[in-house]
């Protein structure tokens, strides 16, 4: 078990976490290099993401979503593409941000066929957790009884990736580059100065970003969003969310001043732990709700908390 002094001087760029570190916070992605405890490490993004999703939020990914398709009229009676779901995708490729894309229109009509393959198998082909036996992807290593949306660690253990059943993405509500922006510091225009001990005192309230509250489960792109009814995480292979990200600027600048005033008050850091803790969480469960209520089929926009 990691020390809390262990975590608490862990440095992304120069070190690791080494072991499980139950009980104490995180405020970075890093490489998990326990393998037997991969699954239930605390700081697998991934894994708490699906554990919530199947476990308290199976609402939002098992409706049947055959029949929503045909009633939206975005696939023909063989689940192939329809003419008015060809055309949405052209014109929402065409007025996507295109500066950093690498893919082609086609490559997003190849896409959304091999999600529709998928849900072809029935009323229960795109749910979360099934488990289907036939058909899934051809991987050698991986012969059926694979979860959907189970995480994949790696050639031979996990799911069977982040294209099954259809392009998803394990997405932090409050992401990692705010923190770092807006609470952490950068040092940049509009953000503070870097500041570790503020670094050290969230840590401390033990608040771990990758926990299952700040995690939700979204579809990438935005035909396989319209159909599951939620906003879609990063579509058209461009990998941001800038709108997003901006919007949570006033409340994590807020959160930031309220622990720069704390150290110049010269609080005790047991005494900040709770009050770090809740308005975290608060703000996560306030996102999801928000995020939870946006336009489906669109990508990801901004939340007003």
């Amino acid at each position: 078990m990691a020390s809390s002094d262990t975590h608490l001087a862990w440095d992304p760029k120069t070190l690791n976490h080494t072991d499980k570190p139950a009980g104490f916070g995180c405020l970075w992605r890093h490489t998990i290099t326990d393998n037997g405890g991969w699954s239930s490490h605390p700081c697998n993004h991934m894994s708490n993401c699906y554990k919530v999703s199947v476990n308290e939020r199976g609402a939002l990914y098992n409706k049947d979503h055959q029949a929503i398709a045909r009633r939206m009229k975005l696939v023909q009676e063989d689940f192939g593409l329809s003419g008015k779901a060809k055309k949405r995708i052209w014109k929402r490729f065409s007025v996507s941000d295109n500066s950093k894309r690498k893919l082609t229109l086609s490559d997003f009509f190849d896409r959304a066929r091999q999600s529709l393959y998928w849900l072809r198998r029935g009323p229960e082909g795109w749910h979360i957790g099934v488990k289907h036996l036939d058909p899934v992807p051809n991987q050698t290593l991986k012969k059926g009884n694979r979860p959907q949306f189970q995480p994949r660690q790696n050639q031979t253990q996990g799911g069977y990736g982040a294209f099954y059943p259809y392009e998803h993405n394990y997405h932090h509500l409050i992401p990692v580059g705010a923190v770092e922006e807006w609470v952490i510091g950068k040092g940049e225009s509009g953000s503070p100065s870097r500041s570790d001990l503020v670094v050290k005192l969230i840590l401390i309230s033990r608040w771990n970003i990758h926990n299952e509250k700040n995690m939700v489960l979204l579809p990438q792109q935005e035909f396989e969003a319209l159909i599951v009814g939620l906003p879609a995480h990063c579509p058209w292979g461009v990998p941001a969310h800038a709108a997003y990200q901006a919007s949570l600027q006033a409340r994590l600048r807020a959160l930031r001043s309220k622990i720069d005033r704390a150290i110049r008050q010269k609080k005790h850091p047991k005494d900040l732990k709770a009050e770090i803790l809740d308005e975290l969480n608060s703000l996560s469960n306030d996102l999801l709700v928000q995020v939870k209520s946006m336009m489906a089929g669109v990508q990801l926009g901004p939340v007003n908390v």
